[in-house]
C-alpha cells in the first residue's frame, strides 16, 4: 500500500514547528528584538535562571549577566545585531550568568538570527556549564595533588633511602667476613627493603606520567606490538599464548599501548598458580574502537577484590610474590588518558582473568587537539 505523499508545510505550520522546538529545546533559548530586549525564552532557561518568563519578557537581555558584564555587553550585543552572524560566543574564556538570587553560574552561549513576521530577532542558545566545570575542578586539583605527591616520592624519599642504604654498605665493610650470620641476614633483608621502596618511587612515578597524553601518533600494527611484548616477556616452555588479531593498522600512539599489553600479560604469568599456562589476546575493531581481549587460564579474581583491582597499592593476587600494587592503576590510566576504557570480565568462582581494552582507532575533536 502507497504511503500517502507528505504534506508541504504551510507557513502556519512552520510557525507551530519553531514554537514547538522552541519550547521542548534542552538548552536555554532567548529572543531579542532589535533593541536587545527579551521577547522569549523557553522553560529550559527559566530553569537555569530561576526566572519565571513574566519577570524576563521586556527586559534587556544583560538582566542575566553579572553586574561587572553588563556595561561591556552592551557594545557587544549592539554590534552582533549591525552585523550579525552564527557564531559560537566565549571560545577561550570562561562566561558567565547571573541567576535571579546572584548566584552565577559557568554557562555556554552561541549566537544566530531569525527572521520573523515581527523583524530580524537574535537567538542565544544558553547552556549551564556547572557540573562540567565541577569536574574539571576536581580533576585539576586531583592532578596537581599528584603531581605535588610525585615531587616529594622523587626528591624527599630517595635521598634518605640512598643514605641507608649506603650506611648498609659501610657496616657490611667494616664487618667484613667475620659479621655473625644474623648480622648479615638482617642486613641482607634490610637491603631487600630498600630495594622495594624504590622500586616503589618508581611505580609511583610511572604512574604519575601514565596521565599524561602522548601527542605523536604513528602507524600502529597491533600484531607487532603483540609479538614484540610477548618476545619481550620471553614466557617460560610451560606458556602457551595463543593470538587472534584482525585489526588493520590504525593511527597511535605505541609506547602506552605496547606498555599495557606487556603489563596484562606480565600479569598473567606472574601471577598463575600453575606450571602449564595458556594465555589467549584477541583483538578486533568495534566502530571507532579497537577492542583487545587478553585471557589467561590462572587462579582469578574473586569477585569481592575485582572492584579495586585497578585501585593504587591493590594486590588482588594471592601468588605472594612481590608486587606493589600498581600494575593494573598504571594500564587504566594509560589507556584513560589516550581516550580509551578497560574492564575486568572475570566471573567469580571460575579459574581466569579477562581483561577487555577499549582503545580508540581514530582521532575525536573531544580527545585530540
Amino acid at each position: 500500500m502507497e504511503q500517502p505523499a507528505t504534506m508541504p508545510f504551510q507557513a502556519a505550520d512552520m510557525d507551530s514547528a519553531f514554537r514547538a522546538l522552541f519550547d521542548s529545546s534542552p538548552c536555554g533559548l532567548i529572543l531579542l528584538d532589535e533593541t536587545g530586549r527579551i521577547v522569549l525564552v523557553n522553560q529550559r532557561l527559566q530553569d537555569i535562571f530561576d526566572y519565571d518568563a513574566s519577570e524576563l519578557l521586556g527586559q534587556p537581555v544583560e538582566i542575566l549577566l553579572p553586574h561587572r558584564d553588563r556595561a561591556q555587553h552592551v557594545g557587544l550585543r549592539d554590534g552582533f545585531i549591525k552585523s550579525p552572524a552564527v557564531r559560537p560566543m566565549g571560545l577561550g574564556r570562561d562566561l558567565s550568568g547571573r541567576r535571579k538570587d546572584g548566584m552565577e553560574i559557568p554557562v555556554e552561549i552561541a549566537l544566530t538570527f531569525v527572521d520573523l513576521p515581527q523583524g530580524r530577532m537574535t537567538c542565544a542558545l544558553v547552556i549551564d556549564i556547572t557540573l562540567r566545570k565541577r569536574a574539571e575542578l576536581r580533576l585539576r586539583e586531583a592532578n596537581v595533588q599528584l603531581e605535588e605527591f610525585t615531587h616529594v616520592a622523587s626528591h624527599d624519599l630517595r635521598s634518605p633511602l640512598r643514605g641507608i642504604a649506603n650506611l648498609i654498605e659501610f657496616i657490611e665493610e667494616d664487618y667484613g667476613e667475620s659479621a655473625p650470620p644474623e648480622v648479615r641476614r638482617n642486613l641482607g633483608r634490610m637491603a631487600e627493603r630498600i630495594s622495594a621502596m624504590e622500586r616503589l618511587i618508581d611505580d609511583l612515578l610511572t604512574y604519575a606520567r601514565a596521565g599524561r597524553r602522548t601527542l605523536k601518533t604513528e602507524a600502529i600494527d597491533l600484531g607487532g606490538i603483540v609479538a614484540e611484548a610477548i618476545e619481550m616477556e620471553a614466557p617460560g616452555p610451560g606458556v602457551r599464548i595463543e593470538t587472534d588479531i584482525d585489526v588493520e593498522n590504525f593511527d597511535g600512539v605505541r609506547v602506552p599501548i605496547s606498555t599495557v599489553l606487556r603489563n596484562l600479560l606480565s600479569n598473567a604469568i606472574k601471577h598463575h598458580d600453575r606450571e602449564e599456562i595458556n594465555i589467549a589476546i584477541r583483538a578486533r575493531a568495534e566502530g571507532d574502537m579497537c577492542v583487545i581481549d587478553v585471557r589467561d587460564d590462572g587462579p582469578g579474581i574473586a569477585e569481592a577484590a575485582q572492584a579495586r583491582a585497578f585501585r593504587l597499592f591493590q594486590t588482588v593476587s594471592s601468588s605472594g610474590r612481590n608486587n606493589s600494587g600498581l600494575g593494573l592503576a598504571v594500564a587504566k590510566r594509560l589507556v584513560e588518558a589516550h581516550g580509551g576504557n578497560i574492564e575486568l570480565m572475570s566471573d567469580d568462582g571460575r579459574r581466569g582473568c579477562h581483561f577487555r581494552v577499549y582503545w580508540p582507532r581514530f582521532a575525536r575533536s573531544d580527545r585530540d587537539d
